[in-house]
């Protein structure tokens, strides 16, 4: 059982190690709770320092990819280190693209209060490692987008995301452009080769997320970037992107912490 002062209010949390912990979150800057799912690996000890790996679209992460599915097994053979996941819920469909579209009228909001309201919260109820190579931010499609915006606006905070088939506009490569520390930030990032022509689960719509993630591996690579790209075989969905979590957790949890 835990205390901790949210808003100038007093919150009681009872964190469950192997479980996942919904949480509601206030936030003032999104003006709304925030439902967070915070999963505690089953051997989790305050005697150790753990990293933070932060879903955008944290329901869809825990529900379809099984995420903390793969991060235990990774463990039981030693080939990743110590972690806990945070995921970020988006309320439904509209909302979600307010919050985390480029070009949402919310989104800023959102960026702004994973780093200042919700990232200080995990860092004061957890044992975790002060640095930004510490922290991963993980999205698909959307919630890719909104992960790397978050990580160009703050690259010293959160330097490692890893993105499954994201959105790219005139927006994100605005941000890359102006991403002061780049050298800082590492992409792990991913599409499928059947994005190219496909319906959109949201709204009906044809979409085309295969060359505009070709465009947006180029500026990257452009740029003072640390990027690691992969084009799979497969579309726009779970059932694609859940194969691709133990690549994708392996590659950041492993022992590279500096200070």
């Amino acid at each position: 059982m835990s205390l901790r002062l949210l808003g100038g209010a007093l919150f009681m949390y009872d964190f469950q190690p192997g479980r996942i912990n919904k949480i509601s979150f206030p936030s003032e800057l999104l003006e709304r709770d925030v439902t967070l799912s915070i999963y505690l690996p089953k051997d989790f000890s305050e005697l150790f320092k753990y990293k933070v790996v932060f879903c955008f679209d944290g329901l869809d992460f825990f529900s379809f990819g099984r995420i903390h599915r793969s991060y235990e097994n990774l463990r039981e053979t030693n080939e990743i280190e110590k972690a806990i996941f945070v995921g970020f819920h988006y309320e439904d469909v509209d909302k979600r693209r307010a919050e985390f579209h480029p070009q949402g009228a919310r989104t800023h909001l959102t960026v702004k209060a994973v780093a200042n309201e919700i990232l200080p919260f995990i860092d004061r109820t957890f044992p975790t490692y002060k640095v930004g190579n510490a922290r991963i931010l993980l999205g698909d499609s959307l919630a890719g987008s909104v992960a790397l915006m978050t990580a160009l606006s703050y690259p010293r905070i959160f330097s490692q995301v890893g993105l499954l088939s994201p959105q790219h506009d005139e927006v994100i490569q605005t941000l890359i452009e102006r991403c002061q520390f780049q050298e800082q930030l590492t992409i792990w990032h991913a599409v499928g080769l059947e994005e190219e022509d496909f319906e959109l689960p949201t709204n009906g719509k044809r979409a085309d997320f295969l060359t505009p993630n070709r465009e947006l591996k180029s500026i990257i690579e452009a740029n003072n970037f640390t990027h690691h790209y992969i084009e799979f075989e497969g579309g726009h969905r779970w059932k694609s992107w859940k194969h691709l979590l133990d690549d994708l957790l392996k590659y950041f949890l492993s022992d590279n912490i500096s200070f």
